[in-house]
């Protein structure tokens, strides 16, 4: 019988490197610990823990008593405290929290895009935010006339949150930094085995381009074409989002082969949890334009 505290990592050594998940990062210690949680499990007590302590912690989110004193350091903080974030991760940016934006001015009217700016999308972006969101106060404050009860449900009580995941964007648009997230052709890829099933390298289109036409086709009230617009930003060019592997026998007493069809490039939305937010807030608040300005032509108004 195995005794307890025996290692999770138990297994033969292939050497083959799988796929990184996109979801979670892997090899993260946090709160001190030399390892990361998981690492560690505990027949008797039938728990998961972490191996630099052997469990000594029963909760996931407790500091690790063994873990020597702290010192300053840049990854640390000025009070020792480990924050848990990568510095070299791209993400890290994002978990910093963005000061509040100031939404109390917006502009009487949506104008188009020529009489905002001058080949410059993120002013123009800013302005239909802004506008938006001082539409839907009113709305929100004269109790949403003329609005249908599952639109009213949508809306109501829900600006606050759509507020909190745009501001990212915005403070983005104001530093000027780039929008564009996506994995780079440069980024490391699973090992294929023919190269004929390998997927080919599409650039992402540019998602600041992208948010500028949502903004313009809510201007022109041509919400299909504003919708269009959000599902390329979401799925882009992929067409295989996961890495698929199929084993076809050859021929008699010959074993089988191989095909690998390797996963496409991931977009902005795939690799950005707060890009993600702020393009449903603006799928929102693109659909809450519909509402207030529709379209005399039907078929240009999106079916909710």
């Amino acid at each position: 019988m195995a005794a307890a505290g025996a290692s999770s990592s138990a297994g033969p050594q292939t050497g083959a490197r799988l796929i990184e998940s996109t979801l979670y990062k892997e090899d993260v210690c946090t709160l001190g610990h030399a390892s990361p949680w998981g690492s560690w499990y505990n027949l008797e007590a039938k728990r998961w823990g972490y191996a630099c302590c052997k469990g000594l912690t029963a909760q996931r989110d407790q500091a690790c008593p063994v873990a020597p004193p702290p010192s300053a350091s840049a990854a640390a903080g000025e009070d020792g405290n480990d924050s848990g974030i990568e510095v070299t991760s791209p993400d890290s940016e994002d978990q910093t929290e963005f000061d509040p934006w100031d939404f109390s001015k917006p502009p009487a009217e949506l104008l188009p895009p020529e009489k905002v700016c001058r080949g410059q999308p993120g002013a123009y972006i800013n302005h239909f935010l802004a506008w938006s969101f001082g539409e839907w106060e009113r709305m929100q404050e004269s109790g949403y006339p003329g609005f249908e009860p599952i639109q009213h449900a949508k809306f109501n009580k829900t600006i606050k949150e759509a507020k909190d995941a745009i501001t990212p964007l915005l403070w983005r648009l104001k530093k000027g930094v780039s929008l564009d997230r996506g994995e780079q052709k440069s980024t490391k890829r699973s090992r294929e085995t023919r190269t004929s099933m390998e997927g080919k390298f599409v650039k992402e289109k540019s998602v600041l381009d992208q948010l500028f036409k949502m903004a313009n086709s809510c201007h022109e009230r041509n919400y299909i074409e504003a919708h269009a617009e959000y599902m390329r930003l979401t799925f882009g060019n992929k067409m295989w989002n996961l890495t698929f592997v199929a084993h076809v026998a050859a021929c008699t007493m010959k074993g089988a082969r191989e095909y690998r069809r390797n996963r496409d490039s991931l977009n902005t939305y795939d690799m950005d949890p707060v890009s993600q937010k702020y393009m449903h807030a603006m799928k929102k608040l693109c659909r809450f334009s519909q509402c207030i300005r529709p379209s005399s032509d039907q078929s240009k108004n999106v079916v909710m």
